[in-house]
């Protein structure tokens, strides 16, 4: 397994003080699975104060030390160093009670969420897996360490971590695993707002998502409420219709509330799940412009005036609702109004305010004949020139 210097550097300190030291989870799943990781975490035999005792010429950070964190820095490069430990009373399904700290690598594997997070590399010794780790990523399976039952218990948050590497990784949800984890989806409602909508994201945006959305209805159902309205002919399209598209998360968050027909109460679906005001804004702006006509030049130009997303990803959101639309033709009429820089907004007109106030208008009604002038433009009813659309102007009130 290649690693970064700074981290085979952090490991061989530890060693040769007398500490074992391992680099643990995600980053050894990656690694067997011929992924990319840039994030590496250490495991080591050596208590917090050991820590920081042996890289006292390294500049640490109690990251958090009651709980066995050190980070230590290598130039610009933070390693974190986490003691070996047991946990036990998770009274609130997401923190423990009690941490203690332990010398043995096998016991502080246990307390992890699945087998293919639980694997321990050494860059000498190779791999350890206590738990069918290996075997599970063999055979594309996610199976809690232990009972499901208690590791969902001790930390509901592992429900939506399940679901999202099944996401991620098209691996199947051990049985049991499965059972435990639908029978204790309720207790999500206790996780902080912030972490369920981070897991979320990454399950939205998974390669596998369209087959999770189907088999784990009632988990984003807890997580979103309003999809309980959703008839089951409804689920099956918004999965048919997700199945056609990129995983952007505007997207297919759009595909999901799509059939709830009503932007204001996707916007506080949207507000509830902490989005920010950019993402919540995009998604938004899918869902208001969703049935406009595509038809024609002018047809596009009225859509470009109304999006405040890029247009290939409205494309893309319209195409996955409705795969009759033929994505070239209207792709090639896009390409031809930005080519020619058909105007599409106020911005490329000719006029401009201050013009306008030139013919004695003021107020308001600068602003309204400034959109018709636009609306006039995109129409084919004017060019988009100065003095012709001061022209248009002066027929226009001339005819009352």
């Amino acid at each position: 397994m290649p690693l970064p210097s700074f981290v085979k550097n952090a490991i061989k300190i530890l060693n040769d003080a007398g500490y074992e030291a391992y680099v643990v989870g995600g980053a050894v799943r990656s690694w067997y699975l011929g992924q990319e990781t840039s994030d590496y975490d250490v495991t080591s035999s050596a208590t917090p104060d050991e820590i920081e005792e042996v890289f006292s010429q390294f500049r640490t950070l109690e990251t958090g030390k009651k709980h066995g964190t050190i980070t230590v820095l290598f130039k610009r490069n933070p390693v974190e160093i986490t003691t070996y430990r047991t946990e036990s009373g998770y009274r609130d399904h997401r923190h423990p009670d009690h941490v203690a700290f332990t010398r043995s690598l096998e016991e502080d594997t246990a307390r992890r969420d699945f087998t293919i997070n639980a694997l321990c590399y050494h860059p000498k010794t190779g791999i350890r897996d206590f738990y069918g780790g290996i075997q599970d990523l063999q055979n594309k399976l996610i199976r809690t360490v232990g009972n499901p039952y208690e590791r969902f218990e001790e930390d509901a948050l592992r429900i939506l971590r399940a679901v999202r590497f099944s996401s991620m990784l098209g691996f199947t949800i051990e049985e049991e695993t499965k059972k435990a984890l639908l029978e204790q989806t309720p207790t999500l409602s206790v996780i902080s707002q912030e972490r369920i909508t981070s897991e979320l994201n990454k399950t939205i945006t998974g390669p596998y998502f369209t087959q999770v959305l189907q088999e784990y209805r009632p988990v984003f159902e807890q997580v979103i409420p309003e999809l309980r309205e959703y008839p089951e002919t409804l689920w099956t399209g918004i999965a048919r219709n997700l199945a056609h598209t990129d995983p952007d998360l505007h997207i297919r968050m759009a595909l999901l509330l799509d059939c709830l027909n009503d932007s204001e109460r996707s916007e506080e679906i949207l507000r509830r799940l902490k989005y920010s005001n950019e993402d919540r804004q995009m998604v938004i702006n899918l869902l208001k412009n969703r049935n406009l006509s595509m038809d024609t030049r002018i047809d596009l130009r009225k859509v470009i005036n109304r999006l405040t997303v890029p247009f290939p990803m409205y494309l893309n959101f319209r195409c996955a609702r409705d795969t009759r639309l033929d994505k070239k033709k209207i792709m090639d009429i896009y390409e031809a109004i930005e080519r020619d820089h058909d105007c599409c907004t106020l911005k490329q007109l000719d006029v401009n305010g201050k013009d306008l106030q030139k013919l004695g208008l003021k107020g308001s009604a600068i602003s309204v004949a400034m959109h018709t002038l636009l609306s006039a433009v995109m129409e084919e009813k004017a060019e988009n020139s100065h003095d012709e659309l001061i022209r248009y102007l002066e027929n226009l009130k001339a005819a009352g």
